[in-house]
């Protein structure tokens, strides 16, 4: 599916570019049955230790948060960043579809002793929760095609605050360079933060923008994870001669550094942080601000 130039809206074109995108997913899946949990050989990978200090999303989240705090996280997965705001708020709610995030996020609280995080296992269009002080959605609009209902939700959802996070650039666009390589044509990208923005302008939202650079290109601890996880991104049968073409891509381009395997050429990936307070009147909300600091933390989403 071509994307259309005759879109009229920010909201059209993002829905565009998702569903031509996953018809071209569905071209490359081919007879391969879609699993029901896609997340469920990747779920461990997205664990993260609640108590880090040098997670720049979280140091922020954490300026908002008091003992008194109550938190929806969208999309939560395994708790990336539900589990430090627990630590920090009265309760935290994680709406997550994925029962295999689910899983490693109660066994996260568990191993860490946390006990005021309650999960509803339902997409956010589904979802029935009560509202929260501050709604967050980390990570998870560049695959929802009818995004203007889904941030809707959000802000009807939200006391105090709205806070979407968001990279430069949708995260499978790291496979990209094997796509091609692969499938012999270039990756259709998710829409991300730069094409998120006017939809919300649309929306009549004017949130305010910190920009955080997030360190190196995500890496994998070695060659042989890099490529089960490329696999399963980009719908290769083991032993297929697609999964030949993959595993000779991935040896010429795969560059070994002190954090593990990654991608010749993949830059830093700036994310921003994206948020809003759903009481204030279009004409009165947001602003613009970087920054960009000056260390490189050592964690990846």
């Amino acid at each position: 599916m071509a994307i259309s130039s005759a879109a009229t809206s920010a909201a059209e074109a993002w829905k565009a570019r998702i569903e031509a995108h996953d018809e071209q997913s569905l071209r490359a899946r081919g007879d391969q049955p879609e699993p029901a949990d896609f997340w469920s050989t990747l779920a461990a990978g997205f664990r993260a230790d609640p108590r880090r200090s040098d997670d720049l999303v979280v140091n922020l989240l954490s300026q908002w948060a008091t003992p008194q705090t109550s938190v929806l996280d969208v999309g939560g997965g395994a708790g990336r960043y539900a589990l430090p705001m627990a630590l920090r708020c009265r309760q935290v709610t994680v709406v997550e579809p994925s029962p295999s995030m689910v899983a490693q996020l109660r066994e996260g609280a568990r191993e860490a002793g946390i006990e005021n995080v309650s999960t509803v296992e339902a997409g956010w269009e589904d979802a029935s929760v009560e509202p929260a002080d501050f709604v967050v959605c980390a990570n998870v609009v560049y695959g929802v095609k009818d995004i203007a209902p889904f941030l809707t939700k959000l802000d009807e959802k939200a006391g105090e605050r709205v806070v979407l996070v968001a990279w430069m650039d949708a995260p499978p666009s790291i496979f990209s360079p094997l796509w091609k390589a692969v499938h012999g044509e270039e990756r259709i990208e998710l829409p991300a933060l730069p094409e998120l923005l006017p939809v919300l302008w649309e929306m009549g939202i004017f949130p305010n923008v910190e920009m955080l650079e997030a360190g190196g290109p995500r890496s994998a601890p070695n060659l042989d994870a890099a490529l089960a996880m490329a696999r399963h991104m980009l719908f290769v049968r083991l032993g297929s001669p697609e999964g030949t073409r993959l595993e000779n891509a991935a040896r010429e381009m795969a560059v070994q550094t002190p954090e593990g395997v990654t991608l010749r050429g993949r830059r830093t990936r700036p994310q921003g942080v994206v948020w809003w307070r759903p009481s204030e009147s279009s004409s009165r909300r947001g602003g613009f601000r970087s920054r960009i600091p000056r260390h490189e933390p050592s964690t990846r989403s």
